[in-house]
């Protein structure tokens, strides 16, 4: 019975996220927004979860920091600035970027030879979300010449939010497990009623 209800439980929370989030794609913090990194810069991303910042300059520096656990991907962690805070930085100067990039996908050698982010300007685009906990080390570009702040946006540079038919199949597998379990106690029920005549 207690088991019963959990998987039903479960079912109705799956159902309740892949709503929200096809709900949130189309309409909500998911859809795709566009920035330019000035607008970054000065004014922030409100509520937007998934954006796309044009504009932007990578400065060439990284930071590395691997994970805890074996099984997990490392990941690679780097400024995005404005023209202005790029010319700042090549004079010498310390700038506060706004927006930091990571990312989990790229080739385990750039680490070793330095060249994992290239100079340059690019549109990065991304989901707005804090690194793994245990990958955390914005802070090691302090080491690289840095002003780093806690609440400069953190970005997961490549990656966009569950396509929406997955979304949609979750919530229809949800609601056939739930329709199945419910079912397979009605059935052992009325069994049980039955062997008791």
């Amino acid at each position: 019975m207690i088991i019963r209800l959990l998987i039903i439980l479960a079912c109705v929370v799956v159902f309740i996220n892949g709503c929200n989030s096809v709900i949130s794609q189309h309409f909500g913090t998911h859809k795709l927004r566009t920035y330019t990194i000035e607008e970054v810069a000065g004014d922030g991303l409100g509520d937007a979860d998934f954006v796309e910042v044009e504009n932007a300059w990578l400065p060439g520096d990284f930071v590395y920091k691997a994970a805890k656990s074996t099984s997990n991907p490392g990941v690679i962690i780097y400024p995005v600035l404005t023209r202005e805070q790029l010319a700042l930085r090549d004079s010498g100067r310390q700038v506060e970027p706004a927006l930091i990039a990571w990312t989990t996908d790229f080739p385990a050698q750039c680490v070793d030879a330095g060249n994992c982010i290239e100079r340059g300007q690019i549109t990065l685009k991304g989901i707005v979300r804090d690194l793994p906990k245990d990958r955390r080390a914005a802070g090691l570009l302090g080491e690289k010449g840095y002003l780093i702040s806690e609440t400069a946006l953190r970005i997961e540079h490549g990656r966009e939010p569950l396509a929406w038919y997955w979304n949609v199949l979750m919530m229809l597998g949800a609601i056939a497990l739930a329709v199945a379990v419910e079912a397979y106690g009605q059935r052992r029920k009325g069994a049980g009623r039955r062997s008791t005549i």
